[in-house]
């Protein structure tokens, strides 16, 4: 067989391509290991651990899926997949509206423009712990700013984070609060994307203040309002911080989320195993939820 100069040029070619993709792999190897090491091992541990019994952290018998059988057929189980939802939707309900109003307000020229940024964007700042120890101490019914408001009404004290038919609403009202700046400052960023002769054009033409946002701005900031919605969505899901050190999941698991109970079986009952099993229904939530929006945000692209 004869190897002619252009099939010689070609193996040449293909064992150079060969070389500097190689050399290519080699460097993103170490980044590839710290991701496999950092974020699929735990995955996959997790997902073992789950499917076994557990003595504090070692590993016993295999009983499948016996964990995940005793959370969905367990009443309290569909309860904390409840509140789960109510905490993320009741939250997303007012998140967005709150921090799009203020986004339109800042947006506008008025006088103390960059201070007013800088007061709304505290919450945001605050650690979850702190947030939680501020709104505990402010809504004690004992000695908290909310007596001095009971008091001033004539009105018996509130416990709002002790309260049945309170506590998952004070839970939402302190996530809205820490939240809401988040969204006001993506969707801020994305006001001020929006062209000018757009609006100009659109007043001109007689257009109120509602028909231009809707018509013209919304359109146009619609997919950041999307990832908005994914990326708070996805944190409001994983909360253990705030409900912990608020409620601690009471009063009568009324404020019990996925997250929290996955905490709490597996470090203050040491059942690793059974907390391992709704970690890894959080991770299919969030899996669910990130291919949806994911799904919605390429359908915005073709629109």
């Amino acid at each position: 067989m004869t190897i002619t100069a252009h099939d010689s040029g070609a193996l040449t070619g293909a064992k150079g391509g060969i070389r500097r993709h190689a050399f290519e792999y080699a460097l993103l190897a170490p980044s590839i290991l710290i991701v496999l090491a950092v974020i699929f091992y735990p995955i996959i541990y997790a997902i073992d651990i789950s499917v076994h019994e557990t003595e504090f952290l070692e590993k016993r018998a295999f009983v499948g899926p016996k964990h995940y059988l005793e959370f969905f057929g367990s009443a309290l189980g569909w309860r904390i997949i409840w509140n789960s939802l109510v905490l993320v939707v009741g939250s997303l309900l007012l998140t967005v509206p709150i921090g799009m109003g203020l986004a339109l307000l800042i947006n506008m020229k008025i006088r103390l423009r960059a201070s007013f940024r800088t007061i709304l964007i505290l919450p945001w700042v605050i650690s979850q712990v702190i947030t939680a120890m501020l709104w505990s101490w402010i809504a004690n019914p004992q000695f908290g700013p909310a007596r001095l408001v009971t008091d001033a009404f004539d009105m018996l004290p509130i416990d709002f984070f002790g309260g049945i038919d309170t506590a998952m609403a004070s839970l939402i009202v302190v996530n809205v609060w820490r939240t809401f700046p988040f969204a006001m400052l993506l969707l801020l960023a994305a006001l001020q994307t929006v062209p000018r002769e757009l609006l100009e054009a659109a007043e001109a033409d007689g257009a109120p203040a509602w028909h231009r946002f809707w018509e013209v701005t919304f359109p146009l900031i619609r997919p950041t309002v999307m990832v908005v919605t994914i990326m708070l969505s996805l944190s409001y899901f994983n909360h253990i911080d705030l409900p912990l050190v608020l409620t601690g999941g009471g009063p009568l698991n009324e404020t019990m989320i996925l997250a929290l109970s996955a905490y709490e079986q597996a470090f203050e009952f040491n059942k690793i195993g059974y907390g391992s099993a709704i970690s890894i229904i959080v991770f299919i939530v969030n899996m669910l939820l990130s291919l949806v929006y994911i799904r919605l945000l390429r359908s915005e692209r073709h629109v």
